[in-house]
């Protein structure tokens, strides 16, 4: 799998549709991405033989890749990243300009700077 954005994340995927969810890295605060439906004739069929399966699942496991890497993308637009520490963190928990010269970072290092 794919390395996440942030230090911790969700994935709510079924066979139906890829789900996932991403965590501040700073307060935790759940940042949700956009349903993505998994599209292939085979998530209908629930009786399939193993070959039927297997193709299926290898499928499956590039199509969430994908997913999971347009997630990651959609997560990004919603966080900041600070440029004391790296985390990635909600708009909540980002500070602006006191620290960097106009940069942003996160209220963990903004308090550890004071």
């Amino acid at each position: 799998m794919l390395k996440s954005v942030t230090k911790d994340f969700a994935d709510k995927s079924t066979l139906e549709q890829f789900e996932f969810e991403f965590y501040c890295d700073c307060c935790g605060a759940v940042v949700r991405t956009p349903v993505i439906e998994f599209v292939s004739v085979f998530k209908r069929k629930r009786f399939l033989n193993s070959d039927i399966k297997k193709a299926r699942d290898i499928i499956y496991a590039a199509d969430h890749d994908r997913a999971f890497e347009r997630a990651n993308i959609e997560a990004m637009y919603e966080l900041n990243r600070c440029e004391i520490c790296g985390a990635m963190v909600c708009e909540d928990c980002t500070v602006y300009g006191k620290n960097l010269n106009g940069g942003v970072c996160c209220k963990k290092c903004d308090e550890s700077e004071k």
